[in-house]
């Protein structure tokens, strides 16, 4: 967090301004920004992050062997920022210890602001195209299609996407909404990619998905919840094991059905935590001047700097939902 004063604005303003944007941002972080792994970007635009395939161990069979050695396998995939700003002007005659006011509308809507640019970026990484290689600007791109990521899931090395109207597991194709059985699966595709147990596994899900749960007598019923869903009218964080997370970034759309039926469908994705990276530049800094050319009104400027990043596709999937 970094501010540059300008001649004129009382260093009190200043201060509280910077102060209270900065708490107020930790307070209330963005909605998937707790999902992710957050990596800082220091004195750069770009940063690789190198994964390592997996290596196995041989049985020793007798004294004083060769010893035995192993090629490991690395992909270097890059985390690409990208700056967002915005400027407000405060008249010179409006009130200005209201504006660094933590309840007041220009400061809110700035957090908000923030927190919505940091989802949009998290979001568009989960299926977005990964540039991997040497160099940033020389590599090659990995789509999430190239991958199997558009194809149905149906067990252990299929597709990625659990379509709406799946019959594999415990699903009925008859039930297109989101479910638990369909929650079920998801938990077993990370299963059969090996994922590591203590890593968090979070899902989105739009308002609608999370009214399908209400209908499920798994999800209402006290015999298999100690959560009292019906009571509270929330979901539950962390149902099923699965973190989940209820957004209106997440929407319906004609093109989403990977099967090719033209059903308009949810795109529901679910990853581990340590599946994607954002990887930041700046989290947030302010500046605030005197605009002498708008009677002297004072501008107060935001600006950030991050992108986000799928480290691997076995650490993603997505779940159909029609809504």
């Amino acid at each position: 967090m970094s501010r540059i004063l300008s001649a004129g604005i009382p260093e009190g303003f200043v201060d509280q301004f910077d102060n209270t944007l900065y708490h107020l941002l930790q307070q209330t972080e963005s909605k998937f920004q707790k999902a992710v792994d957050i990596k800082p970007i220091i004195n750069a635009e770009d940063k690789a992050f190198d994964a390592i395939g997996r290596l196995s161990l041989v049985e020793k069979t007798e004294r004083n062997p060769q010893t035995p050695t192993e090629d490991i396998t690395t992909e270097r995939r890059w985390v690409n920022t990208t700056p967002f700003h915005q400027a407000v002007l405060i008249d010179k005659d409006d009130d200005l210890n209201r504006v660094v006011e933590p309840t007041s509308d220009i400061m809110i809507e700035f957090v908000n602001a923030v927190n919505r640019k940091k989802d949009d970026i998290i979001l568009a990484s989960i299926d977005g195209d990964v540039v991997n290689g040497r160099t940033s600007k020389g590599g090659t791109s990995i789509t999430w299609a190239s991958q199997g990521g558009d194809l149905p899931y149906t067990g252990k090395d299929t597709g990625r996407t659990i379509v709406y109207n799946c019959a594999v597991g415990n699903c009925s194709a008859a039930d297109t909404g989101m479910t638990i059985e369909k929650a079920e699966l998801v938990r077993e595709y990370f299963s059969f990619l090996d994922a590591d147990e203590n890593t968090p596994i979070w899902g989105a899900i739009s308002p609608r998905q999370a009214t399908n749960f209400f209908g499920q007598n798994e999800y209402v019923n006290a015999d298999f919840s100690t959560s009292k869903p019906i009571a509270t009218g929330r979901i539950i964080p962390n149902f099923h094991g699965i973190n989940w997370i209820v957004s209106t970034k997440i929407v319906t759309g004609i093109a989403n059905d990977v099967v090719g039926s033209s059903q308009a469908v949810v795109r529901c994705p679910f990853w581990l935590q340590s599946g994607l990276i954002l990887g930041v530049q700046d989290m947030i800094s302010t500046e605030i001047s005197i605009e002498s050319t708008l009677s002297y009104s004072k501008q107060i400027y935001v600006h950030m700097n991050m992108g986000a990043m799928r480290r691997d596709e076995d650490r993603v999937c997505f779940v159909e939902a029609v809504a």
